[in-house]
């Protein structure tokens, strides 16, 4: 499955704009559409220390007139478009709902209650039940998110996200299930780094560190049972979903510390996965869902150093990484649109936000969107070879392609390769080619002509 986000185009554009950015997306081949089900946006009085009077929280017609009009609206436009919903239930928390009030007002809405979250879980499974597929929070692992990350002790820290974390899940997933017993539920949704021994409490954490406290085992997952996890009950959830940005790193290249999971790591976590479940400390064997990725580019970036044209190359060897391991079950994208600049002083301030989109700012698309409907990755073999792999993502069956070829000095386009995609999508060819020439991937589907964007000699 493919699977994009893009909250501000998707929940916060006139129906027009959300119309033609759903369009694109499923002239790309998309399946999944992924946002936000923000539980302050829909919560009624989310800043009061106190809910109303009388309100339950499962009840999805207890919440303000209006209070689902932004997700009900993007339900109605992929059903009619013959796409999927997956709505993350997450950030962030009300003031009156939180575990542990703090004198920071903002640090408050980061340490949910977890019999209050699932309230909320319970009313979101039943208002998109039969639409959607549901992921429990987003990013625990990260401090912008959820907190306390660590917990001071006397020997310094130790992790305090992941029990935080596991009574949310085991507190929402029975919930989700008895309202929408069809949907697929994905836990984790982890960020790709982070610290695996922290210096102070906020500090985020490893994905890898904080799977392995989340089920409650040791870095030989040999099972603990001190402090929380002396009730430890089996993890619940369909699979686990995970965001293995690559920030500056090109997507071959392995993170320099083996707790983090960028794309080129995903592999030790699923194997992780697979363990933890022979171990029985999950109850079912969690696949890998990748249900956000990106690289951001300059332009409009002037704080990054990727250009469009990397962005595209990389986002198609990303791919083909992801899809070789098959305890991968979806691929990622985030976002449609780049986000525009802000008021500040400095670069990075006005940068803040993330510019990962298929289209610039002001929607002309860049080099990734053709990559993404058509990606193509060309490597170097032997014997002045090269190794092409590619996906014709819109369609469905096998669709016919061929792949063109011309020297890097933009000569006279050449047919190089033709054939037909595997069922999936997918094709791989051998063929005699100058790896410093430049590739080009153009297929048949739905009808149309499709091409995808070149590729500028083998790597």
């Amino acid at each position: 499955m493919t699977v994009v986000q893009d909250d501000a185009e998707l929940l916060y554009r006139s129906d027009a704009r959300m119309a033609a950015t759903l369009d694109d997306l499923r002239s790309a081949g998309v399946d999944w559409i992924r946002v936000t089900a923000g539980w302050s946006v829909v919560a009624p009085q989310p800043d009061a220390e106190q809910p109303p009077a009388g309100f339950d929280g499962a009840d999805p017609a207890a919440y303000s007139r209006g209070a689902w009009d932004r997700l009900d609206r993007l339900a109605r436009m992929t059903r009619e478009r013959g796409l999927r919903l997956s709505l993350d239930i997450a950030f962030w928390a009300p003031r009156w709902a939180v575990a542990a009030p703090a004198q920071d007002a903002e640090r408050e809405r980061i340490t949910p209650d977890p019999a209050l979250y699932a309230d909320f879980a319970e009313a979101v499974a039943r208002r998109y039940a039969g639409a959607a597929s549901f992921t429990l929070w987003n990013e625990p692992n990260h401090n912008v998110f959820l907190l306390p990350q660590w917990r001071r002790t006397a020997d310094g820290f130790e992790p305090a996200s992941p029990d935080v974390y596991r009574a949310m899940l085991h507190a929402a997933v029975p919930r989700i299930r008895a309202a929408a017993p069809e949907a697929t539920v994905l836990i984790g949704a982890t960020s790709s780094l982070g610290a695996s021994a922290a210096t102070e409490s906020d500090e985020r954490m490893s994905p890898m560190r904080f799977l392995r406290d989340l089920a409650c085992v040791d870095e030989q997952l040999r099972p603990r049972d001190d402090g929380a996890c002396a009730s430890f009950r089996p993890l619940p959830g369909d699979g686990w979903s995970h965001h293995p940005y690559g920030g500056r790193l090109p997507p071959w290249e392995e993170s320099p510390e083996p707790d983090d999971v960028r794309i080129a790591d995903v592999d030790r976590m699923a194997d992780t996965l697979e363990a933890l479940h022979a171990a029985g400390r999950t109850e079912q064997r969690l696949g890998v869902y990748l249900t956000e990725f990106g690289y951001q580019t300059n332009p409009p970036d002037p704080t990054w150093e990727v250009t469009p044209e990397e962005q595209a190359r990389w986002l198609a060897e990303a791919e083909r990484i992801a899809r070789a391991d098959p305890r991968v079950r979806s691929i990622a994208h985030f976002l449609h649109r780049d986000l525009p600049e802000r008021e500040g002083e400095t670069a990075r301030e006005r940068w803040r936000d993330y510019q990962t989109g298929l289209l610039f700012i002001d929607g002309t698309p860049k080099p990734a969107r053709a990559a993404f409907a058509l990606p193509l990755v060309a490597r170097e073999a032997a014997g002045g070879r090269v190794d092409l792999w590619g996906v014709v993502r819109p369609g469905t069956g096998k669709r016919p392609w061929r792949i063109l070829t011309r020297p890097s000095d933009e000569g006279p386009w050449r047919e190089l390769a033709t054939g037909t995609t595997a069922p999936d999508g997918t094709l791989s060819v051998t063929a005699p080619a100058d790896p410093d020439a430049t590739f080009l991937l153009q297929a048949q589907a739905d009808g149309r002509r499709l091409s995808g964007a070149p590729v500028d000699g083998a790597r």
